[in-house]
C-alpha cells in the first residue's frame, strides 16, 4: 500500500512542478485572480488523472506523451501569456526534461542493481521509493534553473527558429520513447543503452544552449533598434523643445512692443484697431501650451509638448498632476511616460470623441501614472496589448517594447485594461 501511495505522490509532484514551471516562465494573462489558481489546480488534477489511468492500462508510450503534451499546451493557451510557439516550445522542453530524468535514473539504477529495466519499474520496495524521490529532486533541480534563465533573459525567438527547436525537441522525445521500448523488450545490451541515452541527453542540452544563444542574439538586435529609436525620438523632442522655446522668447521679446502699439491706439481713441491688433497677436498666444508647473522639469517639458500636439489634433487633454512629486529617474520616466502619451495620442486620431485623461501622483514609495484614452472598439487581444496594429511590424511596436524594458529595469509594474469605453494604462514606478 505504501508503495502505491508513493507512486501517487510522485505523480502529484510531477503535476505541480510542471504546471508551476509554465506559470512562472510565461506568467498569467490576468494577474492576481483566483481563477488562475482554480485553472492551475484543474489542470494538475487532469494530468494526475491521465497518468493514473494510463499506468493501469496497456497502450503505446507515445500516446502518453501526446496526451501530456496536449494537456499542458491547453493550459498555456487558456491561462498564460506568450505567443503559441513560445508556449509550445516550453511545453516540449519540460516534457523532454521529465522524460530524460526518469529514463536516466531508471537506466543507472538498473545498471547498479544489475536488474532489467522493466524490473526496476515494477519494484515495490524502499529502493523504488528512493528512486522516485531522487527523480523528483532531479526534475526540480533541472527545471528551476531553466525558469530563472528564461525569466531573466525573456526568450525572444522568431517563428521559424521556434519551429525548428520544437521539431528537434519533439524528435528527441520520440527517439527516447522508441529507445525505452527497445530496452523493455531487451533487444540491445545495457552498455549500448548508456551510450544512446548519453547522446540524447547531450543533444537536448546543446539544443537548449543554442536556443538561449539565439534568444540573446535576438534581444541584442531588438535593443539596438530600440536604442536607435530612442535617440531619434529624443532628437525630435529636443528640436521641438528648442523651437517652442525660441517662439516663447520671441513672443516675450515682442511683448513690450505689442503693448506699446496697443497703448498708442487706445490713446488716440482707435479702440477698434486696438482690438483687432490684440486679436491678431492672441493667435500666437494660443499656440503656446498651458504651462505645467511641477517640481519636475522633465515632466513639465514633455507634458507641455504633448499639450501642443493634442491641441493641434483637436484632442481634449485633461490632467490631474501632483505638484510636489517625489524624485524619480528622468530617463525611465521619459521613456515610459513619453511613449504612453504618444500611443494614446495616436489612438485618438480615429476616434470621434478625442479625449485623454492623465493623472500623476505619489503613491507610497511609487510614482503612480494613469493614462486613459477613449476607444470605440476593444484594443486588447486575450488580455494583452498587441505589439503594433500597423502593417510595418519591423519599424513599429518598439514603443511598447521600450516601455516594458524600462518597467523591468526599474522593477516597476504596468497594467493595461479596458473599462466602459476607455483604454487605461496604469503604471507604478519605484522612487
Amino acid at each position: 500500500m505504501i508503495y502505491t501511495i508513493s507512486e501517487y505522490m510522485a505523480t502529484a509532484i510531477d503535476s505541480i512542478v510542471l504546471i508551476c514551471f509554465l506559470a512562472y516562465t510565461l506568467s498569467f494573462k490576468k494577474p492576481k485572480q483566483k481563477l488562475n489558481i482554480v485553472t492551475s489546480i484543474a489542470f494538475m488534477l487532469l494530468f494526475f488523472s491521465c497518468v493514473t489511468i494510463f499506468n493501469n492500462i496497456t497502450i503505446a508510450e507515445g500516446i502518453y506523451a501526446a496526451f501530456y503534451f496536449l494537456i499542458f499546451f491547453m493550459y498555456c493557451r487558456i491561462s498564460l501569456k506568450g505567443k503559441w510557439w513560445q508556449q509550445l516550445l516550453l511545453v516540449t522542453i519540460e516534457l523532454a526534461v521529465l522524460f530524460l530524468v526518469n529514463a536516466v535514473i531508471t537506466i543507472i539504477s538498473a545498471s547498479v542493481l544489475k536488474s532489467d529495466y522493466s524490473s526496476v519499474l515494477l519494484m515495490r520496495n524502499p529502493v523504488r521509493v528512493f528512486l522516485l524521490f531522487l527523480s523528483k529532486i532531479s526534475l526540480i533541480g533541472l527545471l528551476f534553473p531553466i525558469i530563472n534563465g528564461i525569466r531573466k533573459q525573456k526568450i525572444v525567438l522568431h517563428l521559424l527558429q521556434a519551429s525548428v527547436f520544437i521539431i528537434f525537441m519533439i524528435l528527441t522525445v520520440i527517439i527516447g520513447i522508441i529507445i525505452e521500448k527497445i530496452i523493455l523488450d531487451n533487444l540491445i545490451p545495457m552498455q549500448y543503452v548508456f551510450v544512446i541515452m548519453g547522446c540524447i541527453s547531450v543533444i537536448a542540452v546543446l539544443l537548449l544552449f543554442i536556443l538561449i544563444q539565439f534568444s540573446i542574439q535576438n534581444q541584442n538586435k531588438l535593443k539596438q533598434i530600440v536604442l536607435q529609436t530612442r535617440l531619434h525620438d529624443n532628437e525630435v523632442k529636443m528640436q521641438e523643445a528648442v523651437q517652442w522655446n525660441q517662439s516663447m522668447k520671441a513672443l516675450q521679446h515682442d511683448l513690450n512692443n505689442h503693448i506699446a502699439v496697443i497703448a498708442s491706439y487706445i490713446e488716440k481713441g482707435n479702440s477698434d484697431k486696438a482690438l483687432a491688433y490684440m486679436k491678431k497677436i492672441s493667435g500666437k498666444l494660443e499656440e503656446c501650451p498651458n504651462y505645467t508647473d511641477t517640481n519636475s522639469q522633465i515632466l513639465n517639458a514633455i507634458l507641455d509638448l504633448k499639450r501642443v500636439v493634442c491641441k493641434n489634433k483637436n484632442i481634449s487633454l485633461k490632467c490631474y498632476i501632483q505638484n510636489d512629486l517625489p524624485k524619480f529617474d528622468d530617463v525611465t520616466f521619459s521613456t515610459i511616460f513619453g511613449n504612453l502619451m504618444d500611443n494614446a495620442i495616436e489612438a485618438e486620431r480615429e476616434e470621434d470623441q478625442k479625449e485623454i485623461r492623465l493623472a500623476i501622483e505619489s503613491l507610497g514609495t511609487y510614482l503612480h501614472i494613469t493614462i486613459q484614452n477613449r476607444i470605440q472598439n476593444p484594443v486588447l487581444i486575450n488580455g494583452s496589448l498587441p505589439k503594433t496594429t500597423k502593417s510595418d511590424k519591423t519599424n513599429h511596436g518598439l514603443g511598447i517594447y521600450s516601455i516594458h524594458e524600462a518597467i523591468a529595469q526599474s522593477n516597476g509594474v504596468i497594467h493595461f485594461y479596458e473599462k466602459e469605453g476607455w483604454f487605461l494604462a496604469d503604471v507604478l514606478i519605484p522612487v
